[in-house]
């Protein structure tokens, strides 16, 4: 009995070592991934931003790299429809809209706000957007249109 009452004691706290473990692995890798789509939208807007003053050819490949042709054409329509980059909601950028740029959380579905400024003084331009990281790539699911964004 006492032999009976041992074993299933150890098979018991292997059990809850067994768990203990897979909650700290689960618990690491979400903790890993946690702002990884935030930074990877970030890093891509700030590289549009630059390609934007520099070379604007850039950014044809960097869309193809993180968009759909579907999307790419979409916001196409959107900057022909609004004569402004659909992209950054704007006709052109400012050092300071780099530098001011944040991306956050919004909700769920993949959703997040891309938000930045002109000049330290102006109201924030925000962007919302959906996007996915697969196998640590970025893609955008969508960008919303001009006239749908807030600044706040």
């Amino acid at each position: 009995m006492r032999r009976t009452l041992n074993l299933q004691t150890n098979k018991s706290m292997k059990n809850n070592l067994v768990k203990s473990f897979l909650v700290v692995v689960f618990s690491m890798s979400f903790l890993s991934s946690y702002g990884q789509c935030e930074e990877k939208i970030k890093d891509f807007y700030i590289t549009y931003m630059q390609n934007s003053e520099k070379n604007e050819g850039a950014n044809v490949e960097l869309m193809k790299n993180h968009m759909s042709p579907k999307l790419i054409a979409k916001l196409a329509n959107y900057t022909k429809q609004y004569d402004a980059d659909a992209v950054i909601h704007a006709q052109d950028v400012s050092k300071y809209g780099m530098e001011s740029l944040i991306v956050v959380p919004s909700g769920k579905d993949n959703r997040y706000l891309v938000k930045y400024k002109w000049a330290p003084e102006s109201n924030y331009t925000s962007i919302p957007v959906r996007a996915i990281i697969t196998n640590g790539k970025l893609t955008f699911l969508d960008i919303s249109p001009i006239d749908t964004h807030t600044d706040r």
